[in-house]
């Protein structure tokens, strides 16, 4: 039953915030998932840790807004120079 509560949940969540993406000039969203085992085999080249096996749910790497011509909402701008002090410092 945990399992399709989690999914339940999940979907919800996506329409929920679909709802807000009526007023925007988005074509889609992608819902981006990361599985435990992918972040272990990155940073530890394995998926097992010394304390056992990771947790078997997915996280929600993030939700990223799409144009259907394969492009993306974007504010780079390659003119403006990078000041170091504008950037806060934060930990």
């Amino acid at each position: 039953l945990k399992p399709n509560c989690a999914i339940f949940i999940k979907l919800l969540l996506v329409q929920c915030l679909a709802i807000g993406c009526v007023s925007k000039d988005f074509d889609f969203f992608y819902l981006v998932q990361q599985g435990p085992g992918s972040y272990c085999d990155t940073r530890q080249s394995r998926c097992y840790q010394t304390t056992g096996k990771p947790k078997t749910d997915f996280g929600i790497h993030g939700l990223w807004p799409n144009y259907n011509d394969d492009s993306y909402p974007s504010n780079y701008d390659p003119n403006s120079p990078y000041v170091q002090s504008k950037v806060p410092m934060s930990y």
